[in-house]
């Protein structure tokens, strides 16, 4: 993107069968070229049990074997998995922009107390803006329907669709600030960056800039029912964004026209979903790779994917089902991170062994967090006992109770 970004910066993812999967026939684009490898999948269940709520929760013994270099190679790992029932739909879970906090405290919102079973979400970063680290999703993210965080780029999501249909493409953001005959293209919304030559949306979803500061425009409108509000410029500009209220931030390129903007004059904000298919999004979180496309995999066995780490991946059947699958690793190391799980090659092969048909990459590494709602309305940790430290993070997919 050949923009000058100088607001703000980033420095910082007991019956036992027998599944042989198929070659794989190539790589996804962000992926070094690595020659097709065949692996071969060794399940245990462990144990199985099914909620009142519907949720089918297993447990599993896994190994994968497969040879790289005419040399045997194997990984061996504990694997949870989640089944909703049938028409159970994600939602997005987050706590305002640059918010962080564990699994457990997201599902006390509104949303999570509707919620039977719930994951960790999307990647996360530290950026700085103002010299301030401020932890944000990596992708983009969509509820009831309207953007959350989109950049001036698609960015790989899954969620639903306005249909209530499984989507695991990208999306981003398309749109205008239209006042008087000019007409402004706006480029991104609750994004970290604002360039030179942007126009950015910032709504009430980042709302504490004391704690998450957000990039600040030259000039800045505030603007209220389609209405200017505020035209704000200098040390004024950055503030928080109020209820009912839009930011609409300006890159240096705009400012002399804009800052003359009269108070109470028209501001028109129109912002819509741009996705690789078309459909509008219901609800969609933040993803890493697909690990299984229409049943198969595309991922090499070397390399960074065959690193072995606990893992967070969710998708569906073949029924349209949604599923979540849960490595919780072999423990913590001397440095309290989470160590052992499997590659992302290996997971995606027991995906496929389990019934996925689609599979994504959520967060990962000690964000690994799974729970399930009991009887009593309090929840079950499925990757770890309760006790244990779960990380902060920015966001959560839940499942609801499917619409009657």
């Amino acid at each position: 993107m050949a923009r000058n970004m100088r607001w703000a910066r980033v420095v910082g993812v007991p019956t036992a069968m027998v599944v042989g999967a198929g070659a794989l026939l190539g790589v996804p684009s962000d992926a070094a070229v690595s020659a097709p490898c065949t692996m071969r999948v060794t399940v245990d269940r462990v144990n199985s049990v099914t909620y009142g709520n519907g949720v089918e929760r297993n447990e599993y013994n896994v190994k994968v074997n497969w040879t790289t270099n005419n040399q045997p190679r194997s990984q061996s790992a504990e694997v949870h998995r989640m089944v909703m029932p049938p028409r159970a739909q994600p939602r997005l879970v987050t706590k305002k922009l640059g918010a962080l906090g564990d699994l457990r405290a997201q599902l006390e919102s509104p949303k999570g107390k509707r919620g039977i079973a719930a994951v960790n979400g999307d990647f996360f970063y530290g950026y700085r803006i103002d010299n301030q680290t401020v932890y944000l999703p990596r992708n983009a993210s969509v509820t009831k329907g309207k953007p959350v965080r989109m950049g001036t780029e698609r960015t790989r999501v899954i969620g639903i669709d306005k249909n209530g249909s499984p989507f695991n493409g990208e999306v981003g953001i398309t749109g205008t600030v239209a006042h008087g005959k000019k007409v402004f293209n706006v480029d991104s919304m609750n994004w970290h960056v604002l360039g030179d030559a942007g126009v950015a949306i910032y709504s009430p979803a980042w709302t504490d800039v004391r704690d998450a500061k957000r990039p600040a425009g030259v000039v800045e409108w505030v603007v209220n029912k389609g209405k200017i509000i505020a035209v704000r410029t200098g040390n004024k500009t950055g503030k928080t964004v109020q209820p009912h209220t839009k930011i609409v931030a300006f890159g240096t390129k705009f400012a002399a026209v804009v800052k003359r903007a009269n108070i109470g004059s028209s501001a028109l904000i129109a912002v819509r979903q741009d996705t690789t298919t078309g459909v509008v999004l219901k609800e969609a979180i933040g993803r890493g790779v697909s690990l299984v496309d229409a049943g198969q995999v595309d991922l090499p066995c070397e390399g960074l994917w065959y690193q072995q780490r606990p893992r967070t991946t969710v998708g569906w059947d073949k029924d349209g089902n949604w599923m979540t699958l849960s490595l919780p690793g072999t423990g913590y190391d001397s440095n309290g991170y989470r160590i052992g799980g499997l590659g992302l090659a290996q997971e995606a092969n027991v995906a496929i062994a389990l019934g996925f048909v689609e599979a994504d990459e959520l967060d990962g590494g000690g964000s690994t967090t799974a729970m399930v709602r009991r009887a009593d309305g309090d929840w079950d940790r499925v990757d770890d006992p309760d006790s244990l430290y779960q990380r902060p993070v920015p966001n959560s997919l839940i499942w609801v109770k499917p619409p009657k």
